[in-house]
């Protein structure tokens, strides 16, 4: 009779414990980024098993995927909630995971970066108990929200270099706590080299990244007949930004997108801009272009 019960309380815990585990699942899901800024060759997998193809601008980015840059290419990963990683040439990156949990708005986004050089801008958390984490050969680089860059070197050296905000890195048994201006090398496991930041990090070149994403999806160039008065233009920005046409306010959707009929003038330009709250400001020039 004891052991019955035993073996009973035994079921009934472990009953418990899966249902529990279901539950849970339940409110994960899968974030899934889209692409823009592709350039050069980068190829994608989406199966370990399987060979690197090439990447279509059209494809959609989860968890599993690994991407990989040829020389001179470059690509930026985008998710609806602001976050955006750019990789520069000769680059390899799996996501490994990002996920939602749709009742506690954790967010879990983790990545190996094996080879080049990446440069991330993560949205700060309202709830802050989100993990947003990148793994190197010799590192992990830990962050809330920030602007910063992360580089691994052809013999493993990782280098993060920050330029908003602040990231935690660690190397084997070594921490520390890499602030705005600040660089730390992680030479080998467990040794972590700390000081201000060189000169030549190109931060110069992180339109969107620094600022807040903007992208317009007609590009730098919309085409109006003649006669016309008015021309639409739309795009996407992050949430909380603050967008202007020529100066006007433009509303965003719930999926950070907008659009918006604008006055044609006759210098045939028009000027978009997004500012985050934070002051960070990233601007689009496009020019007007009449006829056929």
């Amino acid at each position: 009779m004891r052991k019955s019960v035993v073996l009973l309380i035994g079921v009934l815990a472990v009953s418990i414990v899966l249902g529990m585990m279901l539950v849970q699942s339940l409110f994960v899901v899968q974030r899934i980024a889209s692409l823009s800024d592709v350039a050069g060759r980068v190829l994608v997998r989406v199966d370990p098993q399987q060979p690197f193809r090439p990447l279509a601008e059209t494809e959609r980015i989860f968890a599993g995927t690994t991407l990989k840059t040829g020389p001179e290419a470059t690509v930026t990963l985008n998710w609806v909630d602001g976050s955006r990683v750019r990789l520069g040439p000769e680059t390899q990156l799996t996501v490994r995971e990002c996920s939602l949990n749709t009742s506690t708005r954790e967010r879990t986004s983790l990545f190996d970066l094996d080879a080049g050089e990446i440069w991330v801008r993560v949205l700060p958390d309202i709830n802050g108990e989100s993990e947003f984490q990148i793994q190197t050969p010799t590192a992990t680089a830990g962050v809330r929200g920030t602007v910063f860059r992360i580089a691994v070197a052809p013999g493993g050296m990782t280098e993060v270099d920050v330029y908003e905000g602040r990231v935690e890195v660690r190397s084997g048994g070594d921490q520390t706590s890499v602030a705005a201006g600040q660089q730390v090398s992680a030479l080998r496991r467990s040794t972590l080299v700390s000081g201000p930041q060189p000169d030549d990090v190109e931060w110069f070149r992180l339109d969107g990244i620094i600022g807040p994403r903007l992208d317009i999806d007609q590009g730098t160039e919309l085409r109006a007949s003649v006669d016309a008065q008015t021309i639409l233009v739309s795009g996407v920005s992050e949430p909380g930004a603050q967008v202007t046409i020529n100066g006007t306010p433009v509303r965003l959707d719930r999926d950070n997108r907008f659009f918006a009929e604008v006055p044609i003038d006759g210098e045939g330009l028009i000027v978009a801009a997004a500012t985050d709250a934070r002051g960070g400001r990233t601007v689009r020039a496009i020019t007007v272009l009449h006829g056929e």
